[in-house]
């Protein structure tokens, strides 16, 4: 679903994730730091640091289902999860509402946690380079507006479930052609 850290093998939860550029840009977001992100300024490694241990359990917490649904049909007909022509018409519905469930996860990061994403964005555009000591600050607090997102107990994303599969069978009648 997303560039993961350590841990993303097999059935295993990701330890460290962050949302994809397919994700960031079907996602519609408001927040410059997403640019930032998409572009390359907010390096994956940045990004890593800054929030992917939290994204990776929010990400799991509302999205796991679809995860591990995916990894389990990869698994289950022994497919290369790198040639997706030959994986995604077997295992594509759960790859496409596991994307549908991130792009709502990420819709609720940018409006619950839209000022630290503002002050990342801006102490990034602002500083020499990623290691500037002036980013410690606002990018400590994106990471922790994310993990407390993370442990809300009663956080719930909405996704179009319909439209998902709607998308899985379209691209699937595509690249049966």
């Amino acid at each position: 679903m997303g560039q993961a850290g350590s841990g993303a093998a097999g059935d295993k939860t990701p330890t460290s994730l962050v949302p994809t550029s397919t994700q960031l840009r079907r996602a519609e977001l408001q927040s410059k730091w997403w640019a930032l992100q998409a572009n390359g300024t907010a390096s994956t490694p940045l990004c890593l640091q800054t929030y992917g241990a939290q994204y990776a359990a929010l990400s799991e917490r509302c999205c796991g289902q679809h995860r591990k649904e995916h990894q389990r049909c990869l698994r289950n007909g022994k497919l290369d999860p790198l040639d997706m022509s030959k994986w995604y018409p077997v295992c594509g519905e759960s790859f496409e509402l596991e994307n549908s469930c991130a792009i709502a996860v990420l819709k609720q990061v940018d409006k619950r946690c839209s000022s630290q994403l503002e002050n990342a964005a801006s102490a990034l555009s602002g500083a020499a380079d990623q290691g500037d000591p002036k980013l410690k600050q606002p990018l400590d607090a994106l990471g922790r507006c994310m993990a407390q997102l993370a442990g809300e107990k009663g956080l719930k994303v909405e996704y179009d479930a319909v439209q998902a599969k709607s998308r899985y069978e379209a691209s699937k009648r595509l690249l049966s052609r």
